[in-house]
């Protein structure tokens, strides 16, 4: 088989904040397919850096066949956008190839979002593009890609030389008081919220993950490479639904001494049901869980799929804080069917949990997903341009978005100013964590 000299670009989430705060794992587990395949393999994260300096740098000592970019939403499509845009101009006879959750989102290649891309992956894209390197003629418009037969095969591959740069000093990790790096060892979710964009991406409620086995001796591995003691699982949720892997694992790292420190996801829920699996996972050596509360109105999340607890939200939060677990949550407003108590009962939980660190965000209907097609914003959607539709993809979660509750604006408008004072207040200590 022929080598091909494949380029892979992370445009970014961010324009001015920690360029390095996660690592481009969709990139290096394309990657790792890729050369497994024979194939020369570079990686650019653009992330927080100017995108046309970043790829002038990258062409200037390469020449790929072709460049993969990952497309993603609010900043994340500008960020693509200033890619795809830059290569036209100083690559303009190279073939791009976009994946990642935008192509979910907005599915049709002909959308002005994907102005000069040739090919679109939607879904799992290893296998997708080690298929389309070899296709003659190679495809393009929407290709569907293909999970791999076991997420082991691909696994937490730690064979980029920059990984060490995304570790990050012990201050930065409440709790887990080690050098860590964000670490990514599963797909999918095991619930499917109703406002979430993994509706989109994974619509047949697929969760897989690397099994604790192979987790276990790839984060050794990832150690040794980095230096890393602390990992903090960035999945959409790290507790299985039957709770194999996560079991497993917290055995495993228990029988190991528990040398190293972890945080991930986790669903409310979760922490309502098993307080024998936290107590398990604290023995392992988990200190860190980022909760997905949203709402403290019992209604609010039956609409967003939530799930149902036994206790009350903010004795489930406490009880974890108490077993030894610092928390921090995403909690949002502007919910379709929301009213102002029910914004002013999330008020009260937080300031109920003293402890509770937060990242606030107002709700945006995103398409594809359950609350967005439900909400007026659909039938919205069908009366925009073409120009106009491509470009809600540069809208995300974020101060900027209109309201879509029943909450007058004026009272709307006064309650997230008011979420967003809470939520500085809570992340400085949060950070400020000694342990």
């Amino acid at each position: 088989m022929t080598r091909r000299q494949v380029l892979l670009v992370h445009p970014g989430i961010y324009d001015d904040r920690n360029p390095l705060a996660f690592p481009p794992w969709g990139a290096l587990t394309i990657g790792h397919a890729l050369r497994a395949a024979g194939h020369g393999v570079t990686v650019l994260d653009l992330n927080g850096a100017d995108p046309a300096a970043g790829l002038d740098a990258a062409l200037a000592d390469l020449t790929p066949e072709v460049v993969g970019v990952t497309a993603k939403q609010g900043v994340g499509a500008r960020r693509f956008r200033a890619v795809v845009d830059h290569l036209a101009v100083v690559a303009p006879g190279v073939p791009v190839v976009a994946g990642g959750p935008l192509v979910s989102t907005f599915p049709d290649p002909d959308a002005l979002i994907w102005r000069g891309v040739h090919t679109l992956v939607l879904g799992d894209g290893e296998q997708a593009m080690v298929a389309w390197l070899t296709d003659r003629p190679r495809r393009g418009g929407l290709v569907h890609g293909v999970e791999p037969p076991d997420l082991d095969a691909v696994g937490v591959p730690s064979w980029w030389p920059a990984l060490a740069d995304y570790v990050h000093p012990a201050r930065s990790w409440p709790n887990m008081a080690v050098p860590g790096i964000h670490v990514a060892s599963a797909r999918g979710c095991t619930r499917r919220c109703t406002f979430c964009y993994l509706n989109a991406q994974y619509p047949h409620a697929r969760f897989r993950y690397v099994t604790a086995g192979k987790l276990h001796e790839d984060l050794r591995e990832l150690n040794s490479v980095t230096g890393a003691r602390g990992f903090y699982f960035v999945d959409d949720c790290f507790i299985d639904a039957r709770q194999r892997r996560v079991r497993d694992f917290c055995a495993r790292a228990i029988a190991d001494g528990s040398p190293f420190r972890y945080g991930c996801d986790v669903q409310l829920s979760d922490l309502d049901r098993y307080p024998d699996l936290l107590a398990l996972m604290h023995r392992a050596g988990f200190r860190a869980l980022y909760v997905g509360v949203e709402s403290a109105s019992a209604e609010t999340r039956r609409r967003l799929a939530k799930g149902t607890l036994r206790g009350r939200v903010a004795d489930v939060l406490n009880r974890a804080i108490d077993m030894g677990y610092v928390l921090r949550a995403s909690i949002g407003i502007g919910w379709p069917g929301e009213g102002t108590a029910d914004a002013r009962a999330t008020l009260d939980l937080i300031d109920s949990v003293p402890a509770l660190a937060f990242d606030a965000y107002r709700y945006y209907p995103l398409p594809h997903t359950p609350l967005g097609e439900r909400s007026h914003w659909a039938s919205a959607r069908a009366r925009l341009t073409p120009a106009e539709l491509s470009a809600t993809a540069f809208q995300d979660y974020s101060d900027h978005n209109d309201n879509h509750s029943a909450i007058p604006t004026r009272d709307y408008d006064a309650l997230w100013t008011q979420l967003r004072h809470r939520e500085d207040q809570r992340l400085a200590a949060y950070f400020a964590t000694e342990h």
